[in-house]
């Protein structure tokens, strides 16, 4: 007994793929064509920038030692063509834009320390 896929290939030759149930492969079985597609989008969305780049990062917070060496890391990973270019360079931006809202927030802090030293507390100031 042939336990092949009875659908033809793309070339329209025999499939050649060990049959699954009721003759067909997994790949040509027609009960498992939307089972096919989700699988498909799924794929997909594992090979996304998104899904790279988190595979690069820890889930802890960073501090800016911790940023500047997993940035160094990068650097030293796509020159040596071990690292999507990118993905380093999503990571760079996305390290510029911390250190930027960390910065903002440092000067924020200290003005306002600054305001109730000051005797300014309940000042509303514009921006």
């Amino acid at each position: 007994m042939d336990r092949t896929c009875k659908s033809p290939n793309r070339t329209g030759g025999p499939c050649g793929a060990q049959h699954y149930r009721d003759g067909w492969c997994r790949w040509h079985h027609p009960d498992l064509e939307a089972q096919r597609q989700a699988e498909r989008a799924a794929g997909g969305q594992a090979r996304s920038n998104k899904v790279r780049a988190r595979k690069q990062l820890a889930d802890a917070v960073l501090s800016i030692d911790d940023l500047d060496a997993l940035l160094c890391s990068a650097l030293v990973k796509v020159a040596g063509g071990r690292l999507e270019p990118g993905v380093g360079s999503a990571m760079a931006n996305i390290a510029k834009t911390i250190t930027g809202i960390r910065t903002a927030g440092e000067v924020e802090r200290r003005l306002e320390q600054l305001e109730r030293q000051a005797g300014m507390a309940g000042v509303r100031r514009i921006g």
